[in-house]
């Protein structure tokens, strides 16, 4: 064992070792072990050898666990200890940091107001007013007398010589916008002007062209009423060459119209005596085939009676046959059992008669 020991592994944690003299000895042992695995014996063997080595296994894991566990409190107590240092130095550092950050915030602010100064000196130089519409002549004078009222001194300190460009750039800006506008101005109303000139002789001219379409229309009128008039005479004239025209044309077809309606009243009158002619005739024939069709029902109808008679006299003659047969038979067997004859008789009519319950014969 002690020679094992030497030749074990060296390992960082001391608590190994033993595990490693052993596993040598495990693996020395299991390499020279031979199991019948076949036999219930052998595998028995077998099975004991490997609880063996998982018991093994179980040590281990048991150490693993306990040598963690001290790893693991000494690790929090080494981040512990290195939290509390960290925070008493970084309270040091707060005592000189927050200073620094207020210092620096002011100066940041005051860049900022500055800067924000001169962005309102640039604001005045914009093409829109408060509400975002393009501004005009008057409002951009009112800017140019604030640009020009601005005052830049030491108050703006190292962004002086900016906020002084700043201003000159404004009121240059503002000066051409305002001349610019200006011009415009003054052309939009030589414009207007001009509009309005034209649209006086646009509607001068319009009411000339009126005035002669108006006297056109009238006299255009006056000739349609005058050829209205004449068309309206010629129209009578003719109107009353017409009605005499239809009046001649009426008359002979009144004429026309009496003598085709004599003729027709004759033609049906013809034609009536004709229909009931061949009305009487058909009369007569039909009331001779209804005629005959009642002989010959009467014909067929005491045939088929006749025949139903028979047909039924021969269906009773065969049931009566039928019965009679089957109550011989009834009557033989009876008397085959021992009884009279006589007695048989008066069985089988009881029971046909239905004289004795829940007894039938089967014909």
């Amino acid at each position: 064992m002690t020679t094992e020991l030497l030749d074990a592994p060296t390992s960082a944690i001391a608590a190994y070792s033993p595990f490693y003299a052993q596993l040598a000895e495990l693996e020395e042992n299991n390499a020279k072990l031979v199991f019948n695995y076949a036999d219930k014996k052998g595998n028995k063997e077998a099975r004991s050898h490997i609880n063996t080595l998982r018991l093994t296994k179980g040590a281990l894991e048991r150490v693993r666990k306990e040598q963690k566990e001290e790893f693991l409190i000494k690790g929090r107590a080494v981040d512990s200890e290195a939290k509390d240092i960290s925070a008493r130095i970084e309270a040091m550092i707060a005592v000189h940091q927050a200073e620094i950050d207020r210092i620096e915030q002011l100066e940041t602010d005051r860049v900022e107001a500055l800067k924000s100064r001169i962005s309102m000196i640039h604001a005045l130089a914009s093409t829109l007013d408060d509400d975002c519409n393009v501004a005009t002549t008057a409002q951009l004078r009112d800017r140019l007398l604030l640009a020009k009222e601005i005052i830049v001194n030491e108050s703006f300190a190292e962004f002086e010589l900016e906020a002084a460009k700043a201003k000159d750039a404004v009121v240059a800006t503002l000066e051409r916008l305002i001349y610019e506008g200006a011009k415009r101005e003054a052309e939009a109303a030589e414009l207007a002007k001009l509009r309005a000139e034209s649209e006086a002789r646009a509607l001068k001219d319009r009411e000339e062209a009126i005035r002669r379409e108006a006297e056109q229309a009238a006299i255009a009128r006056a000739e349609a009423k005058a050829a209205e008039e004449k068309a309206a005479a010629e129209r009578a004239i003719q109107d009353e060459r017409d009605k005499a025209q239809r009046e001649q044309e009426a008359a002979a077809r009144r004429e026309l119209e009496l003598k085709l309606a004599a003729e027709n009243a004759e033609r049906r009158r013809v034609e009536a005596e004709q229909s009931a002619e061949r009305d009487r005739l058909a009369a007569i024939e039909r009331a001779e085939a209804d005629k005959q069709r009642a002989v010959r029902a009467e014909q067929e109808r005491v045939a088929a009676a006749a025949k139903a008679e028979a047909d039924a006299q021969a269906k009773r003659e065969a049931n009566k046959a039928h019965l009679g047969k089957i109550n011989r038979a009834a009557v033989a067997a009876l008397v085959a059992g021992g009884i009279t004859e006589d007695d048989a008789k008066l069985v089988i009519t009881m029971i046909a008669k239905n004289q004795i319950p829940s007894v039938t014969i089967n014909y």
